[in-house]
């Protein structure tokens, strides 16, 4: 069956949060997520306003997904990109790189000036990133600090 690359809606949340489940149960993340938590991710990102959301569905079974967020800065409205999996029997396919250029294609039309995310800083995923025309930036570091 073909791959359809089309914009998805909220609709698809529940499909996405399950390839979360499993696309970032592998290597190189090694992330619990649990069903619940993906549905709350799901639900948290497709109900933000300005949501960008595209999926590779075929007949109607979603297999893997990128979703976009408005972000203005001082450079201007830019496009965060919080999310894009692929669930794992369709990576390694060329369906993440088409999402991506999708994801980007809408953000063009829809204004957006930029695209950024949030990745690891070496490995598959950061040569994953560079191989599609992003690149690091040095003078930014992600700072955290837990809050119980």
């Amino acid at each position: 069956m073909p791959v359809i690359f089309q914009r998805i809606h909220e609709d698809h949340a529940s499909q996405a949060a399950k390839i979360i489940v499993e696309a970032y149960r592998a290597p190189p993340w090694n992330e619990a997520w649990t069903l619940d938590g993906a549905m709350a991710r799901m639900g948290e990102l497709s109900t933000t306003p300005g949501w960008l959301g595209v999926g590779a569905l075929t007949d109607g079974a979603l297999l893997g997904f990128a979703v976009g967020l408005p972000h203005t800065s001082a450079t201007g409205r830019g496009l965060y990109i919080p999310e894009i999996a692929v669930h794992p029997d369709h990576q390694g396919k060329g369906v993440g790189k088409r999402l991506l250029q999708l994801l980007e294609d809408e953000a063009r039309e829809a204004g957006f000036s930029g695209a950024w995310l949030l990745s690891q800083s070496r490995g598959t995923a950061a040569e994953y990133y560079k191989g599609s025309g992003y690149r690091q930036v040095s003078k930014l570091k992600v700072y955290t600090k837990p809050i119980r």
